[in-house]
């Protein structure tokens, strides 16, 4: 009897032991400092837009956001499309975490290669910025229509006084490539997100998406255009628009809702600049 009252007792410890969780803890590496990095960023003595970035920092991976893109390479040749004081932003992936730095580079001169089509001449008047307003010339400078098919608010479609009661009659948006590509937004009421000033980024490409419709495309980053929201969809915020027109003295966005195919419900916005 005790024998067998051992053998029990044996076989539950055998079992506890077995069930009990082995921890195993992987205790992260230190931290390394900012001012442990050893990195350059130089420039091209004859074309100082070319920018040479270089991480010798042993153990430590650099992604840097130079403004005009970023680079996940230890070594890269980038270039600055515009002139203008620049802060380079580093993060450092250590052992033990993140870290940041900077470095701050004064460019002189332009990417000669850069913002050849013309178009980014007529929306930002380049590093002096273009401010952009409702088009009062039309009747609707707001509105739907059909996706693919109109070229302007067709279906149902808002009037200045209409986008005064709206709050957004006076909104305006400012685009600039004074060492970025830069969107600032004045909104008085809409998007809800974006009320007052707010600055964010912007990028046009080139290239029909749908023949004899669009010319191009707009996208926003951490901003948007005048009014730019889906009202169908929550005032939900748009960044991406189709570019219908662009000239000098036209700016024509559209963007489909969600979905939205041939001849779906697409919004208008309809813009000069501002005198």
């Amino acid at each position: 009897m005790k024998k067998r009252i051992l053998f029990l007792i044996g076989a539950m410890l055998l079992l506890l032991w077995t069930c009990t969780p082995i921890e195993k803890r992987q205790e992260l590496g230190a931290k390394v400092p900012a001012s442990s990095f050893v990195f350059t960023v130089t420039q091209d003595p004859d074309s100082d837009f070319i920018l040479y970035l270089s991480n010798k920092t042993p153990k430590v991976f650099f992604s840097w956001d130079y403004i005009w893109g970023t680079s996940l390479k230890q070594e890269d040749t980038v270039k600055m499309l515009v002139h203008g004081s620049y802060t380079i932003r580093i993060t450092g992936e250590t052992a033990g975490g993140l870290v940041y730095d900077s470095a701050t580079v004064n460019v002189t001169m332009s990417d000669p290669t850069a913002f050849q089509q013309p178009q980014w001449g007529y929306l930002t008047n380049y590093a002096v910025g273009k401010t952009w307003v409702w088009d009062d010339r039309q009747p609707y400078p707001w509105g739907n229509g059909g996706f693919q098919g109109c070229y302007a608010p067709c279906w149902w479609d808002v009037s200045m006084s209409d986008l005064a009661g709206r709050g957004v009659g006076s909104d305006q948006m400012t685009f600039d490539l004074n060492g970025g590509r830069h969107l600032t937004l004045v909104a008085a009421t809409t998007p809800t997100q974006y009320v007052g000033t707010t600055q964010g980024t912007f990028n046009l490409t080139f290239g029909v998406t749908y023949p004899g419709w669009d010319v191009g495309m707009l996208h926003t980053t951490n901003v948007t255009i005048i009014n730019g929201i889906q009202p169908n969809y929550g005032n939900s915020v748009e960044t991406n628009f189709y570019i219908l027109k662009l000239t000098t003295d036209s700016l024509i966005l559209s963007a489909p809702e969600p979905g939205a195919g041939a001849w779906g419900t697409a919004w208008f916005w309809m813009f000069k600049p501002q005198s």
